[in-house]
């Protein structure tokens, strides 16, 4: 929303339900129902650009996940804890959604660079999560929450380096 923008009055009717669930939403600078309709819209607006151009949707899927990020920064106020794991998460979900919804997909060549990005994007964060594994415990909330999860893609990737011809393995 334009800082300076001309207010136009609009008069309207919603069900009960959505008024009241309006009426209770917790929304960033919006105490009123009018402040609330008026970022209700702004945040349609948003879903509806963020989906032409990547950047847009970044920054619309990075702030759905606010509510998330807020509510764990104030439990690492609290405890003291840090997830590195979960902070990943936070980086590269949010990308994935903007990558999809940003898409245009009208040729191979489209679905390809976006098979690509997601491809990129989605090893970034495994490479990321194993990393978390170099360690007897991970930094995260469950220290073990990566070497639980990560058996079977460990033993995919050893099976796949067993088969895997190495860079010399031509010249013999």
């Amino acid at each position: 929303m334009k800082p300076n923008a001309t207010m136009i009055p609009v008069s309207g009717r919603l069900p009960e339900d959505l008024y009241q669930w309006l009426s209770g939403l917790p929304l960033e600078g919006a105490t009123t129902f009018s402040d609330k309709m008026r970022e209700a819209i702004a945040t349609l607006k948003r879903l509806h650009d963020g989906g032409t151009d990547y950047v847009g949707a970044l920054a619309m899927h990075r702030d759905l996940a606010r509510a998330a990020r807020d509510r764990l920064a104030a439990i690492e106020l609290d405890s003291g804890a840090h997830s590195e794991v979960l902070a990943a998460m936070l980086e590269h979900v949010p990308a994935f959604g903007a990558a999809l919804q940003s898409a245009r997909l009208d040729t191979l060549a489209d679905a390809r660079a976006l098979e690509a990005q997601l491809t990129r994007r989605a090893l970034q964060l495994a490479e990321t999560l194993l990393r978390q594994m170099l360690t007897s415990e991970a930094a995260a909330y469950d220290p073990l929450v990566v070497r639980h999860n990560a058996s079977r893609l460990v033993e995919l990737a050893q099976r796949i380096s067993q088969f895997t011809p190495k860079e010399n393995d031509h010249d013999r």
